[in-house]
């Protein structure tokens, strides 16, 4: 039996002297969400590319389910489904036909086909346009049934590159809500984005890549725990303020304490998790506290940690 979903080792990609993709290793368990997150260009789609068996690797080595992607690539495409960042759905067809003709691609029997087009096409919106021509559709519409094309054949394993990029908030929720399902049925999905409120929601474990590398891998939750500023939590206070910063730096999870016009700035590692222990700490040293304006912590703040610069 396969352990992982997917495995890579030593993965790299070069382009003449670019170096896409720079000895990359990592591991997807089964029924994972597994999020690469980064910059344009640092290589996420490439590697996607290499594991959807669409570009050969330079060196080292990849396996899908246990199979080869240079090696094995035809059992590959039959499990998996793939969601590319361009759009490649057949604008003078119909949203219907254009899942109908993946759908007899995989051979799925055409009474199956039909009952699964049609749940399809309800759940992500597109019912009553169903029967138009995809060169009538706005792009959200476009991006949906890319994803309904990708899925309709029930693959086990799942490539969504940039899913939601240039969706509107309303549309990207909804294409939210259908991956998280995709997730409760266990199936296993890799994902790239450079949202990061999108890899901190959708994603069990995020690979932090930058110009090739993965520089930084774990939780959403673990990787913002152990890099970033911590979380932020400005108090407005009144009695002796340098008492109560005093007793807030000897928290252990506290990083620094400092004064604000009309209270104290903590930044502390898990803060606002533990704002009754901050809370508590400072009202013993005499102050009566006011207003609270937590701040937690977000992958941004890792990249910066990282990289020395905002991912945007």
């Amino acid at each position: 039996m396969v352990e992982y979903a997917i495995e890579t080792s030593e993965l790299t990609k070069n382009f003449g002297d670019l170096i896409a993709v720079d000895h990359v290793n990592f591991k997807v368990e089964k029924g994972e969400l597994w999020g690469l997150l980064g910059p344009n260009g640092a290589g996420k789609t490439t590697i996607v590319r290499m594991l959807c068996c669409l570009l050969t690797p330079t060196e080292g080595t990849a396996r899908v389910e246990g199979y080869d992607v240079q090696k094995e690539v035809d059992r590959i495409r039959k499990i998996i489904g793939v969601c590319p960042q361009e759009t490649t759905v057949y604008e003078r067809l119909t949203g219907r036909e254009n899942v109908n003709l993946i759908g007899k691609m995989h051979k799925i029997p055409k009474t199956e086909l039909k009952k699964k087009t049609d749940e399809l096409l309800e759940k992500m919106g597109l019912a009553d346009r169903a029967d138009d021509q995809v060169i009538t559709y706005s792009g959200g519409m476009k991006r949906r049934l890319d994803l309904i094309m990708a899925i309709v054949h029930d693959p086990p394993i799942l490539f969504l590159d940039e899913p939601t990029l240039g969706l509107d908030p309303a549309v990207r929720r909804a294409v939210w809500d259908f991956i998280l399902e995709l997730k409760e049925r266990r199936k296993t999905i890799i994902m790239t984005t450079h949202y990061m409120e999108e890899a901190d929601e959708l994603c069990d474990r995020v690979a932090i890549m930058d110009y090739g590398k993965i520089i930084a891998e774990g939780s959403p939750e673990n990787l913002k725990e152990k890099s970033g500023r911590g979380d932020v939590i400005e108090m407005e206070l009144i009695g002796p303020v340098d008492s109560a910063m005093k007793r807030l730096r000897d928290l252990k999870f506290v990083k620094t304490v400092s004064k604000m016009e009309n209270g104290l700035v903590v930044v502390a590692e898990a803060g606002v998790s533990r704002l009754g222990e901050i809370i508590e700490t400072a009202t013993k040293a005499g102050v009566k506290v006011g207003r609270i304006r937590p701040q937690e912590n977000t992958l941004e703040d890792v990249f910066i940690h990282l990289t020395g610069r905002r991912l945007r």
